[in-house]
């Protein structure tokens, strides 16, 4: 989000009045104005959620140095970047883990561990001193030497160079893994929203804060942790090849984490100065991605580079990753179901033989939309279960899934040569009746539908 953007939105929410702050030290029933700012707030946290504009590094980390210090904890002295969240979920692997030696990583893996450590040498080097440093360097060049002269003979330097640059890498890894601490989250996230929840529970009605988190939070948390968050955190545990383990969530979501921190937004735009505690918080928030924070080192990474999604805010893309990171990582996703990139960047049309191939229920039925409902069923043996004035309702059996049931209507409204096309319309497995299931495509039971004209 621009800064103009951020001043366009800061700028809809009135600041309290003298009279509002004399409120808000107890704030009870909210104004009309108030209520309208919660509007306000929604929309800018949702825009901070979704936002795919690069992270602004200088912000974000200005931000974890203040949410540091609102906890009583020295700042990290080290900051590394990585690309995305599975990057940086990578890197807390590595840092777990004994592995001394890359070329056992899948190629993204070897990528985050190329990235941290040369992040980090600047680090290391001044934590060692010049003298050890230079002297590590030399060891490990020597080391390099030895080995290439006796495999590589005709290609020492370029192959030199390439021994050093892993083995240094290497020692580099070993040092860090002593030298990252250990997890602040619970202090940085989890004690820092129990202390401002405790200090703003006698300021706040009850019923006023149940009103914020069902007007303001709920509605976040339904369009940003279910529909982007969760699908995130469980593509996490895919395809992690030798670091393969328990996922650990000792992590803050930057600008996902917008659903909690909007409440607090509201109230300290409101005046609540209690509030005002998690704005190192906020503003991670509203300049990067997911992050990690330990005691000598925190990992931030990057907010996405393409973020599509359909009008019900759910993951959405048929041309490619419906969300992907700068480097490369993302999510293909079909209305909401998570699906391998096969089903979205097709190397061949989808036929009948793929459908079925298929073992998985939810992609089966995205690559079934895909195909076309009505295509699909000319293929297969429909059982007709009933028909009335409303219309055919079928069944179609699948193997190793539900039933599928279709109910068959015709348009009422002629096509210019006088045709009336066909419509066929999924509905539940437990319809029984036509009219049971055209009333229901409409919402209605079979007895409320009474259809003067059916269009």
């Amino acid at each position: 989000m621009s800064s103009t953007d951020k001043a366009s939105v800061k700028a809809q929410v009135k600041a309290p009045t003298k009279v509002e702050r004399k409120i808000v030290r107890d704030i009870g029933k909210l104004s009309s104005s108030q209520r309208r700012a919660l509007d306000t707030t929604l929309t800018y946290w949702r825009k901070i959620g979704t936002s795919n504009v690069p992270a602004n590094r200088k912000m974000a980390e200005e931000g974890v140095i203040e949410a540091y210090r609102a906890v009583k904890l020295d700042p990290p002295k080290l900051f590394v970047w990585l690309d995305s969240p599975r990057a940086g979920a990578t890197c807390v692997r590595l840092l777990k883990s004994d592995l001394d030696w890359p070329a056992q990583l899948a190629p993204h893996q070897r990528v985050v561990w190329d990235s941290v450590w040369q992040q980090c040498m600047p680090f290391i080097k001044s934590v060692v001193g010049n003298d050890k440093w230079n002297e590590i360097k030399r060891e490990i060049k020597q080391e390099a030497q030895k080995k290439v002269l006796q495999q590589y003979p005709h290609l020492v330097e370029k192959v030199v160079k390439e021994r050093f640059s892993e083995h240094l890498g290497i020692w580099i890894w070993k040092h860090l893994r002593k030298a990252y601490g250990y997890s602040v989250f619970e202090e940085v996230r989890n004690e820092m929203d129990r202390f401002v929840q405790v200090k703003i529970k006698d300021k706040v009605l009850e019923e006023t804060s149940l009103f914020i988190s069902h007007e303001l939070v709920s509605p976040l948390q339904r369009q940003l942790e279910a529909c982007i968050l969760e699908p995130l955190r469980r593509e996490m545990t895919v395809n992690n090849g030798i670091l393969l383990g328990r996922q650990t969530w000792e992590c803050c979501f930057g600008q996902h984490d917008a659903p909690w921190l909007s409440y607090f937004d509201y109230l300290s735009r409101l005046g609540l100065a209690e509030a005002d505690a998690v704005s190192g918080l906020k503003k991670v928030a509203r300049a990067a991605g997911w992050w990690w924070p330990y005691k000598n080192l925190c990992i931030l990474t990057e907010r996405p580079k393409q973020l599509n999604r359909e009008n019900r805010l759910y993951l959405h893309s048929e041309s490619g990753a419906a969300i992907e990171y700068p480097d490369g990582w993302g999510i293909y996703s079909y209305r909401g179901i998570v699906v391998p990139e096969y089903v979205i960047n097709l190397s061949e049309p989808i036929s009948v033989e793929m459908i079925e191939a298929e073992p998985n229920v939810e992609v089966r039925r995205v690559l079934i939309e895909r195909f076309g409902l009505e295509n699909y069923l000319k293929t297969g043996n429909l059982v007709k279960i009933h028909q009335d004035d409303c219309g055919i309702l079928y069944r179609m059996n699948l193997q190793g899934d539900e039933p599928m049931l279709v109910v068959r209507v015709i348009n009422s409204t002629p096509e210019p040569d006088g045709t009336r096309k066909n419509y066929f319309l999924r509905v539940p497995p437990n319809m029984m009746r036509a009219r049971q299931a055209v009333a229901w495509t409409f919402g209605l039971t079979e007895d409320e539908y009474h259809p003067l004209q059916e269009t």
